[in-house]
């Protein structure tokens, strides 16, 4: 305590100790007035004085994170990314989603430094305390299949549910690490989705591109077999790539209109590591 008030001052010391105290590593100015007990523009010039000094981030105006007040390698994860990230964005609607929501939902083993964000609100990327935040543009009607997980121990977070997941890495295979990448974590889930929710999710989606890609998935793990035959109502007669994200070329599938970019083999044999 002596330490940080030599550093800080009292006032700015009392401030952050109680709210870390009170895990509001994350506040804003009406959290930090209750505690400092001062006007709202002397509060403001307080916070402002903290965020130049680098014990702040500015969120968004009137929102604050506080740098970890522990030196080392591991600050930077002293707050959890997805928390952070719902802080940037509501009261917006959003869900986090694509690559951010194969690893909440354990899809995924590989570390990401990446949180994608689906939104019907425009924001530019930003960078935080290792993370880096991207913000997907999604119309407000394709804002659905949402669920609200555990974050940490004290604050929930939005993030789409297994099977729109599963829709929106197929529809844009580049923000997931590709399809070998959902192609992992769709085996791993195997027993857990909802095959005939997928199906009704596809057809809410209205992609046909989606249709195609999920129904060769499928076919090639020979699982949720009950719903090819729907999916295949679905698709139409013109070809799509497997994975968009990587050079064109591979043969054409005329069952599900695809041009096979992937190895087929090589699909097979990822899933056995």
């Amino acid at each position: 305590m002596k330490r940080l008030t030599k550093a800080l001052g009292r006032t700015s010391s009392k401030l952050l100790l109680a709210l870390s105290a009170n895990d509001k590593n994350i506040f804003t100015i009406s959290d930090a007035q209750k505690v400092v007990k001062t006007s709202s523009a002397a509060t403001r010039i307080l916070l402002s004085d903290l965020v130049n000094k680098k014990w702040l981030i500015r969120l968004v105006p009137g929102k604050y994170l506080i740098v970890p007040l522990s030196a080392g390698e591991k600050a930077e994860y002293s707050e959890n990314w997805y928390v952070i990230a719902k802080h940037l964005i509501e009261p917006n609607p959003y869900y986090i989603s694509h690559y951010s929501a194969l690893d909440i939902h354990k899809m995924i083993t590989q570390p990401i430094m990446t949180v994608y964000i689906s939104t019907p609100k425009r924001r530019k990327k930003a960078k935080i305390l290792g993370a880096n935040y991207r913000f997907i543009y999604a119309k407000l009607p394709k804002v659905w299949g949402i669920e609200e997980v555990w974050a940490k121990p004290t604050e929930k977070v939005k993030v789409s549910d297994l099977e729109r997941t599963v829709i929106d890495c197929l529809d844009n295979p580049k923000l997931c690490g590709g399809i070998s990448e959902l192609a992992k974590g769709l085996w791993t889930k195997r027993k857990e989705i909802g095959y005939e929710r997928l199906a009704k999710y596809v057809e809410r989606f209205s992609s046909k591109a989606v249709a195609k890609r999920l129904g060769f998935l499928l076919e090639l793990y020979e699982i949720g077999e009950d719903v090819l035959a729907k999916l295949k109502r679905s698709i139409s007669p013109s070809f799509v790539l497997l994975d968009p994200s990587l050079p064109a070329g591979g043969k054409y599938l005329s069952s599900w209109k695809l041009r096979v970019n992937l190895d087929p083999k090589e699909l097979r044999e990822i899933i056995k590591t």
